[in-house]
């Protein structure tokens, strides 16, 4: 057993909460995409997300007293809601077409187009969260280093 010191670090302890939660919901993701359950990449990308947004400070609209309305401050919240729009209308396209495809084979391309944008706006919301995670020195740490040094940790 390990002998931990009786400090408490609470910026440490929750820094590598965090890590860890955002490491476990990138590896749930990497296999919803190869499964193609898209819905859930999608919730899981959202909880991802969530878990970013911790620092952001909230504007709460109050009208006599009662709150009507609480927002995010940040721009990140625009960035999302438009990744967000462009998955919905996507996924409006390729239901519709999905229901005719009964008496409309011929529309097959067409929901093959819509299903592909999907993917492909997933993957841009996918690819903008991780650049978010960088930023926030969350993602990947990128480092210089000389393989021939590596025995000595250079």
């Amino acid at each position: 057993m390990m002998n931990y010191k009786n400090e408490i670090s609470p910026d440490k302890d929750t820094g590598w909460g965090l890590i860890y939660r955002l490491n476990d919901l990138l590896n749930e993701i990497e296999n919803l995409v190869i499964q193609g359950k898209y819905d859930k990449w999608n919730f899981k990308l959202d909880r991802i997300w969530v878990n970013l947004c911790y620092r952001e400070s909230t504007d709460i609209l109050k009208e006599d007293g009662d709150i009507k309305e609480i927002k995010l401050k940040d721009t990140d919240i625009k960035e999302k809601e438009f990744l967000d729009r462009l998955i919905i209308s996507a996924r409006r396209w390729k239901n519709y077409y999905e229901k005719k495809l009964n008496n409309h084979p011929d529309l097959r391309p067409k929901y093959n187009y819509w299903k592909n944008q999907i993917y492909s706006k997933l993957l841009l919301k996918d690819i903008w969260i991780r650049k978010l995670m960088h930023k926030n020195n969350l993602y990947i740490k990128e480092i210089k280093h000389n393989p021939a040094g590596a025995m000595w940790g250079k």
